[in-house]
């Protein structure tokens, strides 16, 4: 079995950080009714601009909230084929990668589903990429499992543990025999590989 040193060097490539602009849900209510909660204190200069939840400005009328979001993800595919979670990328309204080397690709959502979480999201890119390839057949109850990601562009992380159990059920529908594994993952990771089926290519 290899060490996690190279199991690590040999995923991390593949391995990216996702950044997400998405909507916020339904439009808000505003109105000029709200003042900024900060006047008259030394923060006042900071919230100069400051809108509550019932103030739309000059305008006024309905405001749409844009938030901001970050996830991991990693290449599946030479072509620019990436994994994430939907909760990563619902509601998009734009998706960029940036990959292991540094580069920032822009994003396409390819396809979600809400039940398992997953999204395939990609990217074009003038060479053929790192990717992990999956595994044939799932890891044995109490193999070495490593769970790495890129959480916040702040560049990789990795934590390790074992396959817990295989076959829970938990109720999301007709996909339910999800690999237990207790692994701490850390904020913002999504990429989970165990040593002995995967690697990069």
């Amino acid at each position: 079995m290899p060490g996690f040193s190279d199991l690590v060097a040999a995923v991390k490539p593949a391995v990216v950080s996702v950044r997400v602009r998405a909507a916020a849900g339904a439009p808000a209510v505003v109105s000029e009714d709200d003042d900024n909660p900060f006047e008259g204190t030394p923060f006042e200069k900071y919230f100069k601009n400051f809108r509550g939840p019932n103030d739309g400005g000059a305008q006024g009328g309905r405001a749409r909230h844009i938030i901001q979001g970050q996830g991991s993800g990693f290449f599946i595919s030479p072509d620019g084929y990436i994994v994430t979670n939907n909760h990563v990328v619902a509601n998009a309204v734009k998706v960029e990668v940036l990959t292991d080397s540094g580069a920032t690709l822009e994003a396409k959502v390819v396809g979600t589903d809400a039940k398992s979480d997953l999204a395939l999201i990609k990217v074009e890119a003038c060479s053929a990429l790192p990717f992990v390839k999956l595994a044939d057949a799932p890891p044995n109850i109490g193999e070495w499992v490593v769970a790495m990601g890129n959480p916040f562009g702040l560049g990789g992380t990795v934590t390790a543990g074992i396959v817990s159990a295989q076959g829970r059920d938990i109720g999301s529908g007709s996909v339910d025999d999800y690999i237990q594994i207790d692994a701490p993952v850390n904020r913002g990771n999504s990429a989970v590989d165990p040593p002995s089926i995967s690697g990069v290519r």
